[in-house]
This record gives C-alpha cells, sequence and structure tokens, in this order.
C-alpha cells in the first residue's frame, strides 16, 4: 500500500466533485458500516488537507459524528483510501457530513506490478490503419498505415505497464503501439497494448498501456519504481 503525501497532485490525494465514494463507518459497538454517497464540496483547511463534503446517506442520523471511518473511491490510479472522522454539518443546500483526513491517503496495490507516481517523458508511437483519416490533411491518398505519434508524462509506471497525461490523438482502445519512456536519460522502447482512456481532473487527457512482454526492461523500470518510492517515504 503507498502512502501518497498531501503535497503530490491534488488530483490523487482525495476524490474530485460529485464523485461517488464508499464510506466505511467504524462504530465502538457492532460491525462496521458500509455506505455509498457523493462528494458535494472540497473545503481547503489552513493545515494543508482537504475537508471533503458529503451528502448524508440515507437512513442514517445525519446528526451523528464518527470517530473511525474511512472513504474510499476509485480514480484512474487504482482504489484510493483515507481515514477520516466525521461531523454533521449544514450547507446551503441542506445537512451535510465532513469528512477530515486523520491519516495520508493510500494508494490500494491491487495489480500484479508494483507502481508508483514516477514522473518520467513517454512516447507513444502506433500506425493509422484507415488512410480516410488523413486524407483531408495530405494531397494524395497514402497506400500504407500512417505512423502517429503523442506525447506525455507518465502519472502512474511499473514493469508491466503506465498510466500517462498524452497529447492528442490518443491512440485507440486495443491499439498495439511502442512506448518509449525515458529513464535515466536512455530510451527504453517496448511493445504494448492501449487498455483505457482516462480523463483527469484537471481536463487534461490520459492513456494506460500495458506491456506486452514485461521482461524488456523489467528490471529497469522495476528498480526505478522502487527507488522512487523509497525516496519517497523517506522525505515523509
Amino acid at each position: 500500500m503507498t502512502v501518497l503525501r498531501p503535497t503530490e497532485t491534488s488530483e490523487l490525494v482525495h476524490p474530485v466533485l460529485l464523485q461517488s465514494v464508499s464510506l466505511t463507518l467504524r462504530p465502538t459497538r457492532g460491525e462496521p458500516v458500509r455506505v455509498t454517497t457523493k462528494v458535494l464540496d472540497l473545503e481547503p483547511q489552513p493545515d494543508g488537507t482537504t475537508t471533503i463534503v458529503v451528502a448524508c446517506p440515507p437512513d442514517l442520523d445525519p446528526a451523528e459524528h464518527h470517530f473511525e471511518a474511512s472513504v474510499s473511491w476509485t480514480y484512474p490510479l487504482g482504489r484510493m483510501e483515507c481515514d477520516v472522522t466525521t461531523r454533521p454539518g449544514t450547507r446551503n443546500y441542506g445537512p451535510v457530513w465532513l469528512l477530515r483526513p486523520s491519516a495520508p491517503p493510500s494508494r490500494l496495490q491491487q495489480r500484479a506490478y508494483f507502481r508508483a507516481n514516477v514522473p518520467v517523458p513517454v512516447a507513444f508511437a502506433w500506425l493509422c490503419e484507415d488512410p480516410d483519416a488523413v486524407r483531408d490533411a495530405l494531397e494524395e491518398v497514402q497506400d500504407e498505415p500512417v505512423r502517429e505519434e503523442a506525447l506525455g508524462v507518465a502519472v502512474d509506471l511499473s514493469e508491466g505497464g503506465l498510466l500517462a497525461t498524452s497529447s492528442v490523438p490518443l491512440p485507440p482502445l486495443d491499439a498495439e503501439l511502442e512506448v518509449t519512456v525515458r529513464v535515466d536519460g536512455e530510451n527504453l522502447a517496448q511493445q504494448a497494448r492501449v487498455v483505457r482512456h482516462v480523463r483527469f481532473a484537471s481536463g487534461t487527457s490520459g492513456v494506460a498501456v500495458t506491456f506486452v512482454d514485461p521482461s524488456t526492461h523489467g528490471d529497469r523500470i522495476r528498480r526505478l519504481v522502487f527507488e522512487t518510492e523509497r525516496r519517497r517515504r523517506r522525505t515523509r
């Protein structure tokens, strides 16, 4: 489980407006209660944390306090979780619950390869199989597939794949492509496949790919990921 610091990219450390989140309430007696609610507002605090304002879940007391709870949500990087306390509040749209972080948020490692936020340059290259897509841009129709390229920055990296911001055009879903990651001044190129497109809270686009053969540059990327994570933990 990777702990993220509040100073990292804000879109990694809390859910976004109107996002559905899971709330786990841990009473002093009895089993935990799990409910789903929605983020109504995000209120920055002087200590650098953010109060998450959520709707009161149906059938629960809107005036209730909870000293042991956690909120979790899905984001392009995977599943996030943060320990919180809850207290009742009121906004101009009615009664709400105010979630205050009691510990740094965590990113749950649920995949086969350990991953971390490693902001290295990435280049994508693939063949456009439809020559009509570029007919207007060229004086004559191309008989051969056209090579498309896009640049980006890794947001999430592992030896098995990556998630990166990307310029447009985005490579199509399920497309086979060449991905080049720049590590310590060296370009590491390998074959990959697009598994999904994402839209970040900042409005930028991104693409997630899985490497066809993770062993191609697996040792180099794994070393970089673990070294990055060790440095991050030492500075906490």
